[in-house]
């Protein structure tokens, strides 16, 4: 009788110590393919407790605030199985996009697992906006003179390009010929500079548009006042 208890008892410690939970994942990347850019994409992860013991998913970490993730629950008895749902927002990208989710778990084969979703992000209509020159330099220059020059603003997108705001110094006026250039169109902006003091200056124009991929285009302004 002693010996069957104790060889009950071994048997028990010795399934105890081998018994361990594994996650095992139908795919660790997936591709969704082509999105226009502003939509959100569902991607889910499908995984399944293949050990034999308790698994607990300890934490889901995102590359960024552009991928939101949901797990119905954090435990999974052996032989269940589990999905993670994940949400990409593809507002803001243009071309080849590539996130990652990490997985840590009480596996002890595979702690960490990263997962991988990927796929390109087309716009159709946006602006565009190009600004040349982006430097000027009037080099020698006289107190209270004003000084002209020729820009041009260029839009390559397929929407209006709208001037939303412009910061320069109180040197510096902006004269615009249209607040909204069409696509494909470029349009003439005068700029007038009248120093106010002898020595160096050294400013910056910054105009804000609609461009959301790049909503800021510069241009450095450098004289030498006498």
């Amino acid at each position: 009788m002693k010996k069957s208890v104790f060889a009950l008892f071994i048997l028990l410690t010795t399934l105890q110590i081998f018994a361990k939970p594994t996650i095992k994942f139908k795919n660790t990347t997936v591709d969704f393919g082509e999105v226009e850019s502003g939509q959100i994409t569902e991607i889910n992860f499908e995984f399944e407790n293949t050990g034999s013991d308790l698994l607990i998913i300890k934490k889901i970490i995102s590359s960024c605030g552009c991928t939101t993730i949901d797990l119905a629950k954090k435990e999974y008895k052996a032989g269940e199985k589990g999905t993670i749902t994940s949400k990409f927002n593809s507002r803001g990208y243009q071309g080849k996009v590539v996130k990652t989710i990490t997985v840590l778990s009480n596996d002890p084969d595979a702690a960490e697992i990263r997962l991988m979703l990927s796929g390109t992000v087309t716009i159709k209509d946006f602006a565009q906006a190009d600004l040349k020159p982006e430097r000027i330099n009037f080099q020698m220059v006289k107190v209270g003179k004003t000084y002209v020059r020729k820009l041009n603003l260029s839009n390559s997108g397929t929407n209006d390009l709208r001037i939303i705001e412009v910061s320069c110094a109180p040197e510096v006026s902006l004269q615009f010929k249209t607040n909204a250039v069409g696509a494909r169109k470029t349009s003439e902006i005068i700029l007038n500079f009248t120093p106010f003091a002898k020595g160096s200056f050294n400013g910056m124009v910054k105009i804000r548009t609609n461009d959301y991929r790049h909503p800021y285009v510069f241009i450095r302004l450098e004289a030498q006042s006498e």
